[in-house]
């Protein structure tokens, strides 16, 4: 289905951007978005995961400008999503979770959240409607969570992307609007994979030769964890021990793999952009971010670390080691794509493309401090969340990362938790009293942050 039948309507959404001018289409990259969902930070082979055999990932990894110190804009799934698409802080998009803020039980609350959004407006200008206002054919397949359908924002075809965050099962019938149901037995994980292959065809067959922008966001590896029987009791032959719960997980990793490797394998790497995230955290304790502390839901940084590589025509495989944030992707696409920035839209996030094209170092530009604020409460009682004695993994709270220092604000309380990262990636030690020139200093630039973007606060109850 296609909802945007011209480009001229296209155009007139995203009014800063003419079609057909500056660089010709024929010269554009075509880019592959590659959003994992769920997947921890150490999920991978490549990222030290005992266990995963992901060699297609590993590959890409190895080819492609590595970010080391990667997070996701939020810790867990819309929140990030629409940063990545829209640019933009959940202060200005509204996103701040998923679903309500005000989660768990009222008497158990300290403070009253913010309303938060569950979808985007349709004013955002999205990075699909900016690249289509390009010349760029424009694709989405799987979760898309941010609206009730992609094709309302740039998208011109979609397979399996809609409202929700999670598939009813990973085997039919999907009961997915934008999904035609497959045969008995089929996996939803190799189900999308072929579907972005065959996507990508299609856009390669264009006789008009225009660039593409395909994104591949499966559901896996949210839940339910689920996979084919055989493929599990194989898993379990590898691995005596393990339980079904890993055995169903890691088959859902490998075979999330081997989907990529299909991709990969229909894309020309002389002229394909390829980028790869996950969405937020991976869930414990299906899976552990050790030797990061916490997981999908906490703002500590096994919440909200992620996997991120960048492949593309002239750019050297190394490693950068600057903090970055996932939606600083959206204006380096556009750069890497010689797109203008829609006018009128404030953008919070960071080119990266200096940093990806400066084989020489990564002192040529610093992305500055990055910041998160989420303002929710999430249920899930964790032994790594601030109070593991209450059934939330996190509550109110908000974080800045400068360089070495992390702090983060808790905001029933207006406590805080200084962590020198460097010596102390696990966030066991606040460190605040002993540096208390470098928490005042964060503090101050935090707030000052809120107070820039507008960002709601919790009431006092």
């Amino acid at each position: 289905m296609i909802r945007f039948s011209e480009m001229t309507a296209v155009c007139t959404l995203v009014s800063s951007v003419v079609c057909g001018g500056g660089t010709e289409p024929s010269e554009r990259p075509d880019i592959l978005l590659i959003v994992i969902d769920d997947l921890g930070c150490r999920d991978l082979g490549v990222e030290g995961h005992p266990r995963h055999l992901t060699p297609a990932i590993d590959g890409l990894a190895s080819e492609s400008v590595r970010f080391t110190e990667a997070y996701c804009n939020g810790p867990n799934c819309s929140p990030s999503r629409a940063a990545l698409f829209t640019g933009r802080h959940g202060s200005r998009t509204g996103v701040h979770t998923v679903g309500s803020a005000s989660r768990g039980k009222p008497e158990e609350r300290k403070v009253d959240p913010p309303a938060s959004s569950s979808f985007i407006q349709e004013s955002e200008v999205v990075l699909s409607e900016s690249l289509a206002a390009a010349g760029y054919r424009t694709g989405f397949v799987g979760k898309w969570h941010i609206s009730d359908d992609p094709l309302d924002h740039g998208f011109e075809r979609n397979v399996g992307g809609w409202r929700l965050g999670h598939p009813k099962s990973y085997f039919p019938p999907y009961k997915n609007p934008a999904l035609e149901d497959g045969e008995e037995g089929e996996y939803l994980v190799d189900r999308l994979g072929r579907e972005t292959v065959s996507m990508i065809r299609d856009f390669e067959a264009d006789t008009k030769g225009r660039p593409w922008f395909v994104t591949y966001s499966p559901y896996a590896v949210h839940t339910p964890i689920q996979a084919p029987e055989d493929a599990v009791e194989e898993m379990k032959k590898r691995h005596p021990g393990i339980s079904n719960r890993a055995a169903r997980y890691a088959v859902m990793v490998e075979r999330t793999d081997a989907a990529v490797a299909e991709i990969l394998a229909a894309v020309d790497p002389e002229s394909t952009v390829v980028c790869f995230v996950s969405d937020n955290g991976g869930l414990q304790p299906v899976t552990d971010m050790a030797p990061y502390r916490g997981g999908k839901g906490m703002l500590f940084d096994g919440g909200i670390r992620t996997p991120m590589y960048v492949r593309g025509p002239g750019l050297e495989p190394r490693t950068v080691g600057v903090p970055v944030q996932v939606f600083d992707l959206h204006p380096t696409l556009l750069d890497l794509a010689s797109v203008p920035r829609p006018e009128g839209v404030t953008l919070d996030a960071r080119s990266l493309q200096s940093l990806l094209e400066d084989s020489g170092g990564e002192t040529a530009e610093l992305r500055g401090p990055i910041h998160w604020h989420f303002p929710a409460y999430l249920e899930g009682r964790d032994p790594e969340s601030r109070e593991p004695e209450r059934r939330f993994r996190t509550t109110p709270a908000g974080a800045i990362r400068d360089g070495r220092w992390k702090l983060v604000e808790w905001f029933e309380d207006g406590q805080t938790s200084l962590f020198d990262l460097e010596s102390d990636p696990g966030e066991t030690t606040d460190v605040g009293d002993a540096h208390p020139e470098v928490r005042e200093r964060l503090l101050g630039r935090l707030r000052g942050w809120r107070l820039g973007i507008d960002a709601p606060m919790p009431r006092p109850r």
